[in-house]
């Protein structure tokens, strides 16, 4: 591939990725309803699309398949044929294809061909009637002028012969005209244009007050346009459509290229990743100065500060968001893998989809893909029943695995849920006593979820045989392990014959979050205010125990356990300094809810997370490191492993 060439390869890639995606998204809704035809113009026109993109690459494999896959979809657009299970099966295996000889073409490489799917796609195409009508193109030239709206102009505009994307110089010409008056037609039709279906020159027609001086300027201004004429057309008692058209009245005529403007800018992950880093410094600098200006006492400095404070946390927000992707980035794969399987596995599974629009940062988005799979493999293998069980246990013969993302505070919770056999909890317990995991007389000490969370350790399953996939577990200690890297948890819940719902609980972002300082100490300590529910005086509740552990009871008479920051990282707390003497906290995670004391409050501030040192990540209760205001280190506390059992 040539220099010039190579530097379209990157947006090249992206918007075939987009075109390959929507086909697949179009061929399953056809799947569903194969009388629409909304996902079938969807389909036809992503295929026409990556055609034309692969001719100006010069991706000639990928050129001829998705030319084939756009002459089947011609005869199911002219419903000369429907689109039945066999045809949407064979224009999945193309798109497969398709996106395989991208990546080989891309490489300059020449491994795989699609000479097989080709033979079975033209095979198909002909199986019709030849005769089917092909798809009219309307030209409309003319048009006339209302009265006081200015005169009507033919502009004939001829391109540049070494042009490359013809198409877009041209709806590139056409925009600039249209706004200097209203485009009325063109010659050839706008479809033709769109699809480079002229030699050099076309005609634009639009009725406008300006000059033909100022006209000609605004098309030359247009790169790679040679020449530009305009001349003026008397206006008609009646529309006049050029030869061939279908009619000239304005219902009918065609709309401009459907090429959409430049709004976004595709930038790197690297450069995104570069850009938070130096906000995370900013800020980190930000609270340097903030301390100086406390102890210098200068009010100029403090109010400047003021200002940059006010300004970098725009900064930041902006940074922020610019990694900010909705999780359809993710979720649009699963169906076509939902229904792959089903079928493999003999069942009839419904995939539903909600909260397609909530975002996640773009780290963490591409983190959780794969722990998402292993959930719905497993409800689909392990959870919902064939349609002959689901029928005997009085159940509708689809299975329903639902895929829902939904805003929890700053978080972001992302549930898999079926409505399929569920989880037998003593079962499971029976498994871990087998395993020596757990002792059978402490049975009172677990509650449900606890025992649910035995799946989550690594080849821990409730099946005696081996099979592609062995048990609801396998995975799930993957699925644990990745998400709590992520800063996340994990919870579980099923009730046996109804269905399991697995729940994943994801921070917006992994760069710059709010905190509350706690001082244990000489340590200063970062607990996220995320998990942070309430913060209470000693004299706000009651100080109690029961079974030999201490808890709170609370204003409301819930009680909750209480932990001590100083014993749990090993130091004794002074005399005269229990509980009854400290602040307390109410710190959520997940789903459960437990009070924690400390010696002394620092108050609330925004922190740059710092991942630990390799040595240190299996430390339980510790989530990260940040740089302090005055240059100290802090340690950030990780609520989720704080407190809990290993599991």
């Amino acid at each position: 591939m040539g220099d010039d060439m190579s530097a379209y390869r990157d947006v090249f890639l992206s918007e075939s990725a987009e075109y390959v995606q929507s086909i697949t998204d179009g061929l399953l809704a056809l799947e569903s309803n194969p009388i629409d035809l909304e996902p079938v113009e969807i389909v036809f026109r992503g295929a026409h699309s990556l055609k034309g993109m692969a001719a100006a690459m010069g991706y000639a494999r990928t050129q001829e398949l998705t030319h084939k896959m756009e002459s089947l979809m011609a005869t199911v657009r002219s419903r000369a044929q429907v689109a039945d299970s066999t045809l949407i099966d064979l224009m999945l295996q193309a798109t497969d294809r398709v996106r395989e000889l991208i990546e080989d073409e891309s490489t300059d490489q020449a491994t795989i061909t699609a000479d097989d799917i080709i033979a079975r796609l033209v095979e198909r195409t002909a199986s019709v009637d030849a005769g089917a009508a092909p798809e009219s193109h309307q030209v409309a030239s003319v048009a006339v002028a209302a009265p006081g709206e200015g005169s009507v102009h033919r502009v004939t505009v001829t391109l540049e012969a070494g042009c490359v994307l013809k198409g877009v110089r041209a709806y590139m010409v056409i925009k600039r005209l249209g706004h200097l008056g209203t485009v009325t037609g063109t010659d050839p039709s706008a479809r033709e244009i769109e699809d480079e279906q002229f030699d050099r020159s076309f005609q634009v027609v639009l009725q406008t007050k300006a000059t033909p001086e100022t006209l000609r300027d605004a098309v030359m201004a247009v790169t790679e346009v040679e020449e530009a004429s305009v001349e003026p057309v008397a206006p008609e008692p009646a529309p006049v459509a050029a030869p061939g058209a279908a009619g000239g009245t304005p219902a009918s005529r065609p709309a401009m290229p459907k090429i959409s403007e430049t709004q976004t800018v595709r930038i790197s992950i690297g450069h995104l990743d570069t850009m938070v880093n130096l906000v995370g410094e900013l800020v980190i600098i930000r609270s340097r100065l903030e301390d100086l200006a406390a102890r210098s006492g200068d009010g100029d400095l403090s109010e400047s500060l003021g200002v940059l404070k006010r300004v970098s946390t725009e900064l930041q927000q902006e940074v922020m968001q610019t990694r900010m992707v909705p999780v359809s980035n993710i979720f649009n794969r699963f169906p076509r893998m939902v229904r792959d399987l089903a079928r493999d596995l003999g069942k009839d599974v419904a995939l539903e989809m909600e909260g397609l629009d909530i975002e996640l940062d773009r780290t963490v988005l591409d983190e959780i893909g794969d722990p998402i799979v292993h959930l719905l493999r497993n409800a689909i293998d392990h959870g919902v029943e064939s349609p002959e069980e689901r029928v005997a246990a009085s159940k509708p013969a689809r299975g329903t695995v639902r895929l829902v993302a939904e805003r929890v505070r700053d978080q972001v919770l992302i549930s898999v849920e079926d409505d399929g056999r569920g989880m037998d909890v003593d079962r499971i317990w029976n498994k871990a006593v087998e395993r020596g995991l757990v002792d059978r007389a402490s049975r009172d000490s677990y509650t449900d979820n606890d025992i649910l969370m035995f799946v989550c350790i690594p080849a821990f399953t409730t099946v005696d045989h081996a099979t592609r996939v062995s048990g609801r577990g396998v995975g799930m200690d993957v699925v644990k392990g990745k998400i709590e890297y992520l800063g996340g948890s994990v919870m579980l819940s099923s009730t046996p014959g109804m269905g399991m719902r697995i729940s994943l609980q994801l921070p917006l972002t992994l760069a710059i979050i709010q905190a509350l300082l706690v001082r244990s100490g000489t340590r200063v300590y970062a607990l996220p205010l995320s998990a942070v529910d309430e913060v209470l005086s000693p004299d706000e509740v009651t100080f109690r125990t029961v079974d030999g552990a201490p808890v709170v009871a609370l204003r409301d008479g819930s009680v909750v356990g209480l932990s001590d920051l100083d014993e749990l990282h090993g130091r004794m707390p002074p005399e005269g300094s229990g509980p009854e003497h400290k602040h307390l906290i109410l710190v959520r995670s997940g789903q459960s809810l437990r009070a924690l004391s400390v010696p002394a409050l620092l108050g609330r501030r925004e922190v740059v997370i710092k991942p630990l040192s390799p040595l240190f990540r299996g430390l339980r209760g510790f989530g990260g490191a940040t740089v302090l205001g005055d240059g100290r280190i802090a340690l950030i506390l990780d609520p989720r492993t704080l407190f809990t059992r290993e599991v």
